[in-house]
């Protein structure tokens, strides 16, 4: 299943910092919509886009 999610500033909750489609349960898992914000999180730190204390994810629908 895939999703959307969005990267904001904390401090600027306005503020839209980057976009991931992220796409987990291909092996038969349900996935929650936590796991979609700490893979996102991953990302966010593996790609040097902020702090876990900086950011604020937010997980839209997409399938």
């Amino acid at each position: 299943m895939r999703k959307i999610v969005d990267l904001y500033k904390r401090s600027a909750k306005d503020q839209l910092v980057w976009t991931y489609i992220i796409q987990l349960g291909q092996d038969g898992s349900h996935p929650s919509l936590l796991d979609y914000k700490e893979e996102a999180l991953r990302l966010a730190l593996v790609d040097k886009l902020g702090t876990e204390q900086s950011l604020l994810i937010k997980v839209r629908g997409y399938e």
